[in-house]
């Protein structure tokens, strides 16, 4: 009945998670304007004698807003680099409640010990005291907001008001089985936009619950085209390959999967899930780490990557001075290289090899390669080459640690045969990777896809400690001139 359907989908709305973090966000500023209004007028904080020198005298009677508004300011960097406004629509109320208290409990250290330390007028209070009741009130209030807001979140997606658009991959006895478990058909339509049928099986009709929307080999069309946010993925669990290729289309469309698995293979240990529901699920997300992690990551390159320019600013010249004397050509090699979410960029390099080295078309350089100059080799070996890449970190194409960037000729020869390739993309490409440092150059597509699973492994468990070590392990390359 059209009418009815209209009506459903009016009434139902999508979860936008950049909606959600706005009004977390919108949350903690009410929340630390309360919390400041009510300690400056319990305890008299000297705002007014701290801000004043440091503000024009025409705003000066503004002093004590300004400190709160900065106070606030730091504040809500500091939730930020905690990860709170990263996807709060899928968090609980237990999954906010450790890193809440944590990131009160450092930041009401922080700046009670600066005031204690630097404040112009003596307190008549107990620095220790007054940060303990200060990290309680901001903790009551901040997480109360918030809870406020996830509470009402989760009521909205029980009765149906609010929800992410999912899609359902398979239709065996299993799957079925599942989509019965819902007693509201209604609710069920709002839950799932349709489901796809698996290739060249003969499975059940599942259109008076949800929309066929076609088979398992147009997913990556159709997810493009429903928008989806959520895939639950209930295939043949003997059909290995058919997984790992949905799995890798949704990874790659960062869709948050669910994989339904078999109870006998939970009983046996050999896989986990953190859902009690009657009807068991891996969920699959693509590792990410932590904002402030990112945010370091990104400080460290930035600042290295200057620091290293200034400092090699001498053998530059001596590299330059050296290439120039050597054989005919610029100085520096440019070319375009596939990064970030397949942006194209110039990635720059030390020219070692002869200027009409690929005349016959793009081809990897290989163990004693002829087209190189005996320059090239000297400083391919010490892989001073690359130094001009640190004009590629500092413009923010490119990290210290990453994937190593290819071109998209040899990326077009590598996903047919290795589509896992594609996530690499997710991340910005490195002057040096696990898998440059755990097998080195690639001399052919073959290698290129072998190395890939260092760089998969690196993806999944990457940390500032991993990429510390990666760093390290480079270095040793280095200084020990097994660069070629």
């Amino acid at each position: 009945m059209p009418g009815i359907k209209e009506k459903e989908s009016t009434k139902f709305k999508r979860i936008v998670d950049k909606e959600v973090a706005l009004w977390h966000f919108a949350g903690d500023i009410i929340a630390l304007i309360l919390c400041h209004i009510l300690f400056l007028g319990k305890y008299r904080l000297p705002y007014h004698e701290i801000f004043s020198p440091l503000i024009p005298v025409q705003i000066e009677h503004m002093s004590v807003a300004i400190a709160i508004a900065t106070v606030i300011i730091l504040w809500l960097f500091a939730f930020y680099i905690s990860g709170h406004y990263s996807n709060p629509a899928r968090k609980s109320g237990l999954q906010i409640i450790g890193p809440t208290a944590a990131t009160c409990f450092i930041m009401s250290v922080l700046l009670f010990f600066m005031l204690d330390n630097y404040s112009p007028i003596e307190l008549t209070t107990n620095a220790i005291s007054l940060s303990l009741r200060y990290l309680f009130v901001v903790f009551v209030f901040t997480f109360s907001f918030r809870m406020a807001i996830i509470s009402r979140l989760h009521h909205l997606i029980i009765t149906g008001k609010r929800g992410y658009k999912k899609i359902f991959v398979g239709n065996n006895q299993q799957a079925l089985e599942i989509l019965k478990e819902q007693k509201d058909a209604n609710a069920l339509r709002q839950k799932f936009v349709g489901y796809l049928v698996e290739d060249n099986e003969s499975g059940y009709d599942m259109t008076e619950l949800i929309p066929c929307l076609g088979s398992v080999s147009d997913i990556e069309e159709l997810v493009n085209l429903e928008d989806i946010d959520e895939a639950v993925v209930c295939l043949n669990q003997s059909h290995h390959e058919t997984i790992n290729h949905v799995i890798n289309i949704l990874k790659q469309k960062d869709i948050l999967i669910k994989l339904s698995t078999n109870i006998n293979q939970m009983l046996e240990g050999t896989v986990k899930t953190q859902n009690l529901e009657s009807s068991p699920f891996i969920t699959i997300t693509n590792h990410k780490i932590p904002v402030w992690q990112g945010l370091a990551k990104r400080i460290f390159d930035f600042v290295m990557a200057w620091t290293g320019l200034i400092i090699s600013a001498p053998l530059f010249i001596g590299i330059a001075i050296a290439i120039k004397n050597n054989s005919k050509g610029p100085v520096f090699y440019q070319q375009e290289r596939i990064g970030k979410n397949k942006k194209p960029f110039m990635i720059y390099k030390f020219r070692s090899m002869y200027t009409d080295a690929e005349k016959n078309g793009p081809a990897l350089a290989s163990h004693n390669d002829p087209r190189i100059t005996s320059v090239g080799k000297f400083i391919r070996k010490w892989r001073m080459d690359e130094l001009p890449q640190l004009i590629n970190i500092i413009m923010g194409d490119m990290s210290f640690v990453g994937p190593r960037p290819e071109r998209q000729h040899f990326i077009d020869q590598i996903l047919p045969k290795a589509p896992h390739y594609a996530h690499l993309f997710n991340v910005r490409p490195g002057i040096t990777s696990w898998g440059m440092v755990k097998y080195g150059y690639a001399e052919n597509v073959e290698e290129m896809i072998e190395r890939l699973q260092y760089d998969i492994l690196y993806l999944e468990n990457r940390t500032l400690v991993i990429d510390f070590k990666i760093m390290l392990f480079t270095l040793r390359t280095i200084l020990n001139g097994e660069g070629k």
